[in-house]
């Protein structure tokens, strides 16, 4: 009899493990599936914001573009010499423009977890661009 209760008790403490251990798995594979649930969300969060600052870029920088065309010609327009500091201007907004326009390509291409990276050096490039057009726009008495 005392057998019988060491083997059933035995038995019963088995069956409490193995129901605990299914019970313990369930709980990690939920636990593991909310997880990459989460790493999701945020990958797509991510993808999201950096299109967002893309487009924004894109949006500013086409806006300035299509002013740029009239800027040159007034540049062209222009007296011989102020043509002349007029025209280095200009280069040198392009010059800033193309660099700007290759590190967006950059961030395109950049895995989304980095492109915080070379955003804050595209938000002071375009600074600059804007500065620049601005600037240029003034000495040719372009109202903004």
């Amino acid at each position: 009899m005392k057998r019988l209760s060491i083997y059933l008790v035995t038995i019963l403490f088995g069956l409490g493990l193995v129901a605990c251990t299914e019970k313990s798995e369930r709980n990690t594979q939920q636990a593991k599936e909310e997880v990459e649930e989460t790493i999701q969300s945020a990958q797509n969060e991510v993808e999201v914001k950096k299109q967002e600052f893309l487009n924004n870029v894109e949006e500013q920088l086409a806006e300035m573009e299509s002013e740029m065309e009239k800027l040159k010609q007034e540049i062209d327009g222009a007296s011989e010499k102020s043509e002349s500091e007029l025209q280095k201007q200009w280069e040198s907004l392009n010059d800033k423009k193309d660099k700007l326009e290759n590190d967006l390509e950059k961030l395109r291409a950049k895995a989304d977890e980095n492109w915080y990276d070379l955003r804050e050096s595209i938000d002071d490039q375009l600074d600059s661009v804007k500065d620049s057009f601005n600037g240029l726009k003034e000495d040719l008495g372009i109202e903004s």
